[in-house]
């Protein structure tokens, strides 16, 4: 099959709760890592290899697994409410009326893996909602009506509103909101490696399954949108992400993108210096290389070289990882899209 036309979806698997596997047996599973990195290695596979070395480690701390639970419901929501939107389903019928411009523009197969990423998205909701009984707790109250996907606050006018019309910057808007919630996961993950509970094993497992299928949303529509604008090559058939910050967001389709646009698309393909948070174009990693942690440079490892050069090796080993976003740093990129509650917040 062409490469380009290959479906990612197929390969996802929707069923998020089949296979909660504690995070002791995934570690012991990862004693056997090295020959599956030597293999990766040996075909020249960097970010297969580099994706089954890689454990990030982040403060191991026992924080409150509720908070977790709260922020991952309310990004769910918004993006599932997102794309009912889009789509012509929500429950809001203005919500429906604003993005009926640009569904007129949206070609069948695109629609189709709309259509599919938000059966995904319906059931991450579904599922994180059912998993608040473990936390003891109640999850928030939140519904279509607190969503305003122009990023106006409530206003309908905000920064994001050309999505309503332009399908390039639908699309933009739909990677930037899948890429936002993979970084955002892996942000999350390090709050829920707690020794010796077995409710932060659970959400931590599920939490990392729902993190690799938004990642393949992303990579779909990378992909969709590569196929729209064949010259802009950071935007990559493979629906890796490769650089950081505006440049990796590939966003040269899309004409003089508000500041707010271009500050946000920094941000989410940015981030910070660490400790968790680095720029996407990052390729230092804490590992666990069988005995201990260690920290490698991904793009200088020994057996590299079958990649090419260093430009190249250091491309590879970009697109290997997804980097983390703080939960504050989510926050300022998502909160022009969550209408202010006090009561409810943005735990």
């Amino acid at each position: 099959m062409d490469i380009q036309q290959q479906p990612i979806l197929d390969g996802i698997d929707p069923e998020i709760t089949d296979r909660l596997v504690s995070r002791r047996d995934a570690i012991r599973k990862g004693a056997s890592v090295s020959s599956l990195v030597a293999a990766g290695l040996a075909a020249g596979s960097v970010p297969v290899a580099l994706a089954v070395l890689s454990k990030d480690v982040f403060g191991q701390t026992p924080n409150d697994i509720a908070d977790v639970l709260r922020f991952a419901f309310i990004l769910e929501n918004l993006e599932n409410e997102f794309y009912k939107a889009v789509l012509g389903t929500s429950s809001v019928a203005a919500q429906n009326a604003a993005f009926a411009t640009v569904r007129a523009l949206i070609p069948a197969p695109v629609r189709e893996t709309i259509q599919q990423i938000q059966k995904h998205e319906q059931q991450h909701t579904d599922f994180l909602r059912s998993a608040f009984p473990l936390a003891g707790i109640a999850a928030p109250t939140i519904t279509a009506n607190d969503f305003d996907f122009t990023g106006g606050n409530g206003s309908n006018n905000g920064p994001f509103q050309r999505a309503t019309r332009e399908l390039d910057f639908l699309l933009l808007t739909t990677q930037a909101f899948e890429d936002t919630g993979v970084r955002a996961y892996k942000g999350q993950a390090g709050r829920l490696l707690i020794s010796g509970n077995n409710t932060a094993d659970i959400v931590l497992e599920s939490a990392l399954r729902i993190h690799s299928v938004e990642a393949r949303h992303a990579s779909k529509i990378r992909r969709i949108r590569r196929l729209r604008n064949p010259g802009d090559t950071a935007l990559r058939f493979a629906g890796y992400i490769r650089g950081g910050g505006l440049a990796a967001a590939g966003a040269g389709n899309v004409s003089s993108p508000p500041p707010e646009v271009v500050a946000a698309l920094n941000l989410i393909y940015g981030g910070g210096n660490g400790p968790i948070s680095h720029n996407e174009a990052n390729t230092r990693h804490t590992v666990f290389n069988g005995t201990t942690e260690v920290v490698i440079d991904a793009a200088t490892l020994s057996g590299t070289e079958v990649i090419g050069d260093a430009a190249a090796r250091t491309a590879a080993a970009t697109m290997a990882f997804d980097e983390a976003l703080t939960k504050e740093e989510v926050i300022s990129i998502v909160q022009g899209f969550i209408r202010d509650d006090p009561a409810r917040g943005l735990p």
